[in-house]
């Protein structure tokens, strides 16, 4: 719970600096499909009471912040999905931001879709393009992070964990990306 708390905080912090598109990556596709029953369970109820609270949260309310899920729900249970349902039915008409949700997403399983002669899921929910991605953790690797939205992405590392991620690491990232050349592949 701790990780979908600093989303929330997360989600101030980036609409007070000016932005007003995020994409997270809430669960990947592998953690969906390789976690045992019991962690699935345990993620499956976190991620249920997450989105349910994200429907009463101010900032999103406040700042008319659209949210649009894009993964394979199938892998959630009933009560997710109707939360996820619920969620961008009531955010549907705001205009003032996006934030895009990837839960049980990879890039292979989007991929694996296309490949079948169907339409890309991250298209068809309009996940934007992305700008600068933020990888946590210590980590140095996307993970199968929107792969068609990420193609000029800025890559951001930071060895600090998601759930002590700050106000501070946000602007020390968004002030690195400002300094960034960016020449989109020219």
């Amino acid at each position: 719970m701790e990780g979908y708390q600093r989303l929330r905080q997360a989600l101030t912090w980036v609409i007070d600096e000016g932005v007003r598109r995020s994409v997270v990556y809430v669960l990947s596709h592998e953690n969906c499909i390789r976690r045992n029953p019991q962690e699935r369970s345990i993620l499956d109820n976190l991620l249920m009471l997450g989105l349910r609270d994200l429907r009463k949260d101010r900032v999103v309310a406040s700042e008319h912040i659209r949210v649009k899920v894009v993964g394979d729900l199938s892998l959630v249970s009933q009560e997710a999905r109707e939360e996820a349902r619920a969620l961008e039915e009531e955010t549907s008409s705001y205009d003032g931001g996006s934030l895009h949700l990837g839960i049980c997403y990879s890039g292979e399983w989007e991929r694996d879709i296309i490949v079948r002669g169907l339409p890309a899921p991250s298209i068809t929910v309009a996940v934007p393009q992305i700008d600068l991605i933020i990888r946590t953790g210590g980590m140095k690797r996307l993970s199968g992070f929107f792969p068609l939205q990420s193609n000029y992405a800025e890559l951001y590392f930071t060895e600090t964990l998601w759930p002590d991620f700050s106000r501070e690491e946000l602007r020390a990232a968004l002030s690195w990306f400002n300094i960034q050349r960016r020449n989109f592949g020219a």
